[in-house]
């Protein structure tokens, strides 16, 4: 009896597993189907067209893209088909949808075609079509050459050689034997100071992503060692192609822009888009780098108040987004553009257009809203919240601040959940909720004691929270308005003061609650 409920339990354990392991693969091939543009869509639909047999498989693509559920997908699979044959359809369908997309890839995608040509010509070599297969090796090499794409370039030298090698270098002098040797040994070495400047930028990245923007120059000077392993590697450069000219901008735009030097930071993410666009052909597919550039010369822009500049960068983000990309980057550049132009209007006071993008949009990124980044997530809950505090309207914004706070932890690590705070501190602070602001205060408080030191903007928001109920005379009023002029006037003369201002203007908003000025007149004149 014990033997057989222990064989009993391992076969449900068993089973457990393997339903387990199903529905990972089912979500996979979900995430897969909901990843691709329409043109990759009907692309597959044409591909299976080509197939012979039953096609359960295509039943089950046509169930998610209609947006069902690895649970429901299962059940209405089934009301047609045979249960036993979902998990062939599954697994069917996920290998024929990768198949298609590689042979999608073989017609846009230039490196798809340099390995095809390397593949040929190991094929022609191997039926002794000696000089057909060098052909198809040359052709192959100018392609990776036209195309600056060096991991190439070192295998297709490197089968060059092969190739001679085998047929005992029939034909070749040995000064020509050392000359291609010395160009690959020229790749190996260009290659390894690439990837030395592409490690170092992809460090400089990380530390502005997870430790955030330099508050002061002491912090500034934590980033003296990237800059000058930078300089070192671009003195003892001897090649500077695309490749490398592109890192050693955007290594430099990106260290200006961290430093609160943007007016630097804006002309070296120009000459990166220049750069760009006078070598469309080396844009990556899809273009994470002109993506990265763009991005920073916008943030740049915002930061240092220069809003009628972004209009250009930003109908440059919008080609992008209507590129023939995968669904998940298109709608990131979907929404990037979107917080960019609401974040523009906003700050200048045109409360008009910024309500009209948001009715616009707000829908669709409503649907869209899990296919996006956490980060890209909370900025878009974040944006509605300020929109409807400039506009007036707190219940709303309380509203969508509350789908922030009843999300549990998933946003509290983010680096936009700093700010989430200090603008619910002005929101509660405007609903009365006293009790809430004292608590949250000493919260953030510990929190930035632990982690780096406090912003003078930060104190003003405390010191400004602290005096709710705000007088209610004019009088009043003003004497607290002028006794905060010391303490806003420090802010403005710093430039690591700049980050929040340019997402929740706590300035204008103060003067605003303390003045009988509207907002929106506030912000048009600080523009002008």
């Amino acid at each position: 009896m014990l033997i057989f409920r222990a064989s009993l339990h391992t076969t449900i354990k068993i089973s457990n597993s393997y339903d387990m392991l199903l529905t990972n693969t089912t979500n996979s091939l979900i995430i897969l189907v909901n990843s691709l543009s329409k043109a990759e869509k009907r692309y597959f639909r044409l591909f299976s067209d080509l197939q012979n047999g039953e096609k359960n498989y295509l039943k089950l693509f046509n169930l998610i893209d209609e947006n069902c559920s690895s649970e429901i997908l299962y059940t209405k699979f089934c009301r047609s088909k045979s249960a036993n044959s979902y998990e062939m359809a599954v697994k069917h369908l996920y290998r024929t949808l990768l198949d298609c997309l590689v042979k999608l890839r073989e017609k846009q995608d230039v490196q798809t075609e340099i390995c095809n040509q390397i593949s040929k010509a190991n094929i022609l070599f191997e039926r002794e079509m000696f000089d057909e297969a060098f052909h198809e090796l040359e052709k192959a090499k100018k392609l990776a050459i036209t195309y600056e794409n060096d991991p190439l370039s070192l295998l297709i030298g490197r089968t060059e050689l092969r190739y001679l090698n085998a047929l005992d270098f029939k034909g070749i002098s040995e000064k020509l034997l050392v000359a291609k040797q010395m160009k690959v040994h020229e790749i190996v070495k260009y290659s390894k100071n690439l990837n030395q400047h592409l490690q170092l930028y992809e460090i400089l990245r990380h530390r502005l992503i997870y430790k955030g923007f330099s508050r002061s120059d002491k912090q500034k000077e934590n980033l003296n060692d990237l800059v000058l392993s930078e300089l070192h590697l671009i003195a003892n450069s001897s090649y500077q192609g695309f490749e490398a000219g592109k890192l050693h901008l955007l290594f430099q735009a990106t260290y200006y822009l961290n430093s609160g030097n943007y007016k630097s930071a804006i002309r070296q993410y120009q000459e990166i888009i220049l750069h760009f666009e006078e070598n469309k052909h080396l844009i990556q597919n899809p273009p994470v780098h002109y993506l990265n550039a763009l991005q920073g010369v916008l943030e740049s822009l915002q930061i240092a108040g220069l809003y009628d500049e972004m209009p250009f960068f930003l109908s440059k983000l919008k080609e992008i987004s209507e590129g023939k990309y995968s669904r998940e980057f298109t709608l990131s550049v979907k929404a990037m553009h979107y917080l960019y132009e609401q974040n523009r209007f906003m700050q200048t006071g045109d409360f008009q257009s910024s309500y009209i993008l948001r009715t616009e949009q707000e829908n669709f990124f409503q649907k869209n809203i899990l296919s996006l980044t956490l980060e890209v997530q909370l900025k878009l809950l974040l944006y509605s919240v300020i929109h409807a505090m400039y506009t007036g309207d707190l219940n709303l914004a309380r509203k969508h601040m509350k789908k922030i706070t009843r999300s549990g932890k998933i946003f509290h690590t983010l680096p936009s959940y700093k700010t989430v705070r200090l603008v619910n501190l002005l929101l509660q602070a405007e609903l009365g909720n006293f009790d809430f602001l004292e608590n949250e205060v000493t919260s953030i408080k510990r929190r930035l004691g632990t982690d780096r030191q406090m912003y003078t903007i930060e104190k003003l928001i405390f010191c400004f929270t602290s005096s709710y109920p705000l007088p209610l005379y004019e009088k009043s009023k003003r004497k607290l308005w002028e006794q905060l002029q010391t303490t806003i006037r420090s802010i403005k003369k710093n430039k690591y003061e700049f980050r929040l201002i340019r997402v929740f203007d706590v300035i204008s908003w103060i003067e605003y609650k303390l003045t009988s000025k509207p907002l929106s007149e506030i912000l048009i004149k600080k523009r002008e």
